[in-house]
């Protein structure tokens, strides 16, 4: 049996040792504590201790804390290191001119300039601008989403069909989308003025630019290109960036941004950007090989398709404790090619997985990604969600033609396809329309009767009866249950606080299971001790979850 190390991954945003290069990332893994004796040592464990902190390992007259900003070799697993600036790497003697390097080393290649190649960007017709945000204070806060709205040209029609990053501060910058304005002939919001998203991105959800850490810029197949300007072409768009800000410093700023490469020789097709993957899921602590999936199953795909589309990229997206990914596409329930596989992904150096040949895409097809974490450092729960400490499981897809596909997502929420959430009233025998309206009438009913017959942390009987029964219907139980639930909550958030109605209605969940162990008891289906511990445990949890 393989033994699984107490390790962690520490993530350093440096200077290049290589003139005229842009900042890089370097992933140190460390690991707290030596493996026990009676075990074979791992070859490359390096343990993070005084010892090592206080050598000068590459010989350049600092010591490995002082250059990965732990002078006073204080850091522990889970913290920040003391400084993030001015770091540089304890493995490369720098500067190479300095007396005690003596050259550059043989390992270190000052070519790979780490910025974008892309032919057409050279063609005499392409031209770019740049688009930055103006110096705005970052908050002192780990997670924070900020939005300009800006004007696109408009005197012609285009295709986009490159861009690159322009980034200011890189101690924060995580990632940058761009969001276009579909139908949009008016300035929707102020233009080039920071604000925290949220109403800055109503009218504006066409995804048609990404860039992430690690990432040097994309370069679209020369086949299609995003239609900008006049006419059709969008006209407004939405820069979206991802400061992450983990020691909540207040002394930040950023005007980070992006370059675009246009073209007025329009492509054969318009390109259209898709994102797939699972939007709702949970990762226990001290696992391995934890795996999760989404789906855009056949069913949905047909519905969602107006014709077969051509992929050309694919990029998979996990935050710290993903370890690999797979997106592949299926027909006929079998699998046909992979999309985009990482079968050790890195957080920091995502890869674009560029196909020459685009691959195609009919009706009836599945694209389905696998996404796999481990939580070994971990000691709670970790969650979908926007923040780095979060998890992910996406993959985001070009295509064309943009005019074969009516959306530009196709998501699952655990076992429910976008295609249930978003396209059917009726998910599953369950009427979303009506029970999300809380002025319906069967809705109210059934929340009055809650009120009257429930009280929270304590199980009545004519609770339980009713609570019982209405947990039998297709809208309060299972995975429709749940989704209803995170539904109701998310449109009520800021006015109206349910807790207290949750808890009512989940105050006979023990009960109700009791009585579902001694029916399947008593029906034949033997249930363990052990097994009834197990899911009274979990109940407990999910309760004072809902609670």
């Amino acid at each position: 049996m393989q033994e699984i190390y107490s390790k962690v991954d520490v993530f350093f945003i440096m200077e290049s040792p290589c003139f005229n290069v842009s900042p890089y990332q370097l992933v140190i893994r460390v690991y707290p504590q030596l493996p026990p004796k009676r075990r074979t040592p791992c070859i490359h464990c390096r343990v993070w201790d005084t010892v090592l902190c206080n050598k000068d390992s590459d010989g350049d007259g600092l010591t490995n804390g002082q250059e990965l900003g732990d002078p006073d070799c204080t850091w522990t697993p889970g913290s920040q290191p003391n400084t993030t600036e001015n770091l540089s790497h304890p493995g490369i003697c720098q500067p190479f001119d300095s007396p005690l390097c003596g050259g550059k080393p043989s390992f270190v290649n000052c070519e790979d300039t780490g910025r974008l190649e892309c032919d057409a960007i050279d063609q005499p017709d392409t031209f770019n601008y740049t688009v930055r945000f103006p110096e705005t204070d970052v908050p002192n806060k780990e997670t924070t989403y900020i939005c300009i709205t800006f004007e696109l040209p408009m005197d012609n029609e285009y295709h986009l069909i490159a861009t690159e990053p322009v980034i200011d501060n890189s101690n924060i910058m995580h990632h940058s989308l761009m969001y276009g304005c579909k139908g949009v002939n008016e300035a929707p919001t102020e233009l080039m003025k920071p604000t925290e998203c949220g109403g800055a991105m109503e009218g504006c959800r066409e995804l048609i630019a990404a860039w992430a850490i690690g990432g040097v810029g994309t370069c679209y197949n020369p086949n299609a290109g995003y239609l900008i300007g006049a006419n059709k072409g969008l006209k407004y768009a939405v820069m979206q960036h991802h400061w992450n800000n983990p020691q909540k410093l207040s002394n930040y700023t950023d005007s980070s941004g992006m370059t675009f490469y246009l073209t007025p020789k329009l492509r054969p097709y318009n390109a259209g950007f898709l994102m797939t993957g699972q939007v709702h899921f949970e990762i226990p602590p001290g696992e391995s090989h934890y795996e999760v999936s989404g789906s855009c199953g056949g069913s949905c795909l047909s519905q969602m398709m107006n014709g077969t589309i051509y992929v050309t990229q694919v990029t998979n997206h996990m935050h710290l404790l993903g370890t690999a990914q797979y997106t592949v596409l299926r027909r006929n329930n079998s699998f046909l090619a992979n999309l985009a596989e990482d079968r050790v992904y890195d957080y920091n150096t995502p890869i674009i997985h560029s196909h020459k040949d685009p691959v195609m895409v009919q009706k009836g097809d599945e694209l389905k990604t696998t996404c796999v974490y481990s939580s070994v450092s971990k000691s709670h729960i970790t969650s979908f969600g926007d923040a780095t400490s979060d998890e992910m499981c996406l993959a985001f897809f070009t295509y064309y033609p943009k005019e074969n596909f009516m959306s530009g997502q196709c998501l699952s929420w655990k076992s429910l396809s976008f295609c249930e959430m978003r396209h059917q009233d009726v998910i599953r025998g369950c009427n979303k329309r009506k029970i999300l309206n809380l002025a319906n009438p069967e809705t109210m009913n059934i929340t009055m009767t809650v009120n009257a017959l429930c009280v929270p942390e304590e199980c009545r009987k004519e609770c339980f009866n009713y609570v019982r029964e209405l947990k039998q219907q297709p809208c309060f139980s299972g995975d429709v249950g749940d989704f209803i639930r995170n539904a109701i909550k998310r449109t009520t958030k800021g006015k109206l606080d349910l807790s207290s109605w949750f808890a009512r209605l989940d105050s006979c969940n023990r009960e109700i299971l009791n009585e579902t162990l001694e029916d399947d008891i008593n029906g034949g289906r033997a249930v363990t001790p052990l097994f009834t511990a197990s899911l009274l445990a979990i109940l407990c949890l999910l309760q004072n979850f809902w609670h």
